[in-house]
């Protein structure tokens, strides 16, 4: 159902309007229409309605003044103002006063249909994104770890079991579906909230410098060290030490960290003297760690000490129920870092990307999404805000096998001359479908063919 309010003292274009506004909405819906804002002010109250036409001077006061009338009283049903007066100012005090848009007098019937299209489907889409707002609230939401997808509760609820111990944790998934944050909500729900949370990136770091980081280092250990420097496992002492990308460490580094997790203990580089730690550990990789260890890569006892409970994190494309509430999840923050107002997506849009595969996971979806944000100029997200690369990527694929298949330090002259012949031994030498599939004129390419000496007469 679709009900239109519409508020008009002159009653020839108050009746005119009714009569072509019927019309427009038909059986699905109800034209009411007012002489003055107290008339309208009862059908306000007494019917639920979709959208407001009011002209700006009235006999008992203004179109603005009863459209910040329904904004104090909590609406957010759409207004159009309709005035006969095309000043900046008038238009800036409707748009300030809550009106949705404006139009001029003498109203175009076939404009006025175009705007009340236009405001109907944004407050179609702005109430979507209320409920799904409402749900985000309504569901599991723990310190930034958004989730209600079916493969997401069993994990969460193994989180929660495992949380208050002080078990080792290995996190495994790919790349951007958010071991850290899981890394994150295991510490901050075990009797070492509080206590440091320390994150090291193993895959960032040399052997010789990963080594002296985790256990530290003594004065003269190395070129650089000119004192005593404790590592991230002193510096983790009463709480978690979080070793992300695991499967990047080096075997005698490995070697090192089996030992520090037996024995408790550590030694920093360069000296024979072991400090007791007390660190919860818990490690993360991007790739199946068993297989490594099949592979000879990684140690089968290092393995083992660190994966007493494993937890494998879903893709993205595994829990695609969850993309309206990470969406809602991080226009929030994002309309709050850049000061902009986002407050949903098109149709088309969603439906997108619930259907893409998202391979750079929960962290790709952010970065687009920060982008797109950034560079709104409306407040519903649209199909067409996307990035090129998601808005046509068969064709970036496509580039990147091109650009692949180039080999540098060939001439352009060359690569011309062997494009040519290779579609010349396509189409066996007809000229005709080769100008065509080169999109060249068969007079330039008959040139070519003779400049490059492939002429066989």
């Amino acid at each position: 159902m679709t009900n239109l309010l519409i508020i008009e003292d002159d009653r020839s274009q108050r009746e005119a309007l009714q009569e072509y506004l019927t019309d427009y909405v038909g059986k699905k819906g109800t034209v009411y229409a007012a002489p003055d804002i107290d008339t309208a002010r009862s059908i306000f109250r007494d019917r639920k309605l979709d959208l407001i036409i009011s002209d700006l001077m009235l006999p008992d006061g203004t179109g603005i003044e009863f459209i910040k009338e329904t904004r104090q009283a909590g609406s957010t049903v759409p207004t159009l103002l309709l005035t006969g007066q095309p000043s900046i100012e008038t238009a800036i005090d409707a748009i300030r006063s809550g009106a949705s848009d404006y139009l001029l007098k003498p109203v175009d019937l076939n404009h006025l249909q175009i705007k009340i299209q236009s405001l109907l489907e944004n407050s179609v889409l702005k109430e979507e994104n209320r409920i799904l707002k409402q749900r985000l609230q309504e569901t599991f939401s723990t310190r930034n770890v958004i989730g209600n997808a079916s493969v997401m509760r069993p994990l969460l609820d193994r989180v929660r079991q495992i949380a208050p111990t002080e078990v080792t944790v290995l996190l495994e998934g790919e790349s951007g579906t958010g071991k850290e944050l899981i890394a994150n909500l295991i510490h901050e729900n075990s009797p070492r909230a509080g206590k440091p949370f320390i994150k090291v990136n193993c895959g960032a770091l040399t052997k010789t410098i990963l080594e002296s980081e985790l256990f530290g280092a003594v004065k003269g250990a190395y070129t650089g060290s000119d004192r005593d420097r404790p590592g991230y496992f002193e510096a983790a002492d009463g709480g978690t030490i979080f070793l992300d990308e695991i499967g990047e460490m080096d075997q005698e580094s490995q070697v090192r960290l089996l030992r520090a997790i037996e024995e408790r203990e550590v030694t920093r580089v360069g000296s024979t003297k072991a400090i007791k730690i007390d660190v919860r550990i818990l490690a993360a990789t991007n790739r199946s760690l068993q297989q490594e260890v099949d592979a000879g890569k990684f140690r089968e006892d290092l393995y083992y000490r660190l994966a007493v409970i494993r937890i494998e994190l879903p893709a993205l494309r595994m829990r695609r129920e969850d993309i309206p509430l990470l969406f809602n999840h991080f226009i929030t923050e994002f309309n709050e870092k850049y000061h902009k107002s986002v407050t949903g997506m098109a149709p088309d849009l969603l439906a997108f990307f619930q259907q893409y595969d998202w391979p750079g996971n929960i962290r790709q979806l952010r970065n687009v999404l920060e982008g797109m944000v950034v560079l709104a100029r409306e407040d519903i997200l649209q199909k067409s805000d996307l990035p090129d690369e998601l808005a046509n990527p068969k064709q970036r694929i496509a580039d990147r096998k091109l650009i692949d298949a180039v080999m540098p330090g060939i001439s352009m002259d060359d690569y011309e001359k062997a494009i040519i012949l290779k579609n010349l031994n396509y189409t066996g030498g007809n000229r005709e479908k080769t100008a065509k599939l080169l999109g060249l004129s068969e007079r330039t390419l008959y040139r070519k063919i003779k400049d490059y000496g492939m002429a066989d007469d």
